[in-house]
């Protein structure tokens, strides 16, 4: 910022206006009991999808080959089971740190 900071007398106006805000129960529970939204629900998704560490992903897409390969072979339940809850985090996340990334979201 290119603007000089406040003056000494603004300074305590706001912290006058500050306190006063502090002493109203009323707006401070409503203030405290504030949600964020939808769109700051999957900003969060979004943001921690991208830190979730390349090598937990790379794990993830690993079982999932490994379990594929399995299951060409051989369609026992368990295994397409274990296949559909392994694959199914990986391609969320696969997508998530992709989205997470083009919204510039870098962790």
């Amino acid at each position: 910022m290119d603007d000089p900071g406040l003056s000494h007398r603004e300074l305590l106006i706001l912290a006058e206006i500050e306190h006063g805000l502090r002493t109203e129960p009323r707006l401070d529970r409503a203030l405290r009991r504030m949600r964020r939204g939808p769109r700051w629900l999957l900003g969060g998704l979004l943001r921690r999808a991208v830190r979730v560490p390349v090598s937990a992903f790379a794990v993830l897409v690993a079982l999932s080959a490994g379990l594929l390969s399995v299951c060409a072979d051989d369609h026992p339940p368990g295994v397409l089971v274990v296949f559909g809850l392994v694959w199914a985090p990986t391609l969320l996340l696969a997508v998530g740190r992709l989205v997470g990334h083009r919204k510039g979201f870098v962790g």
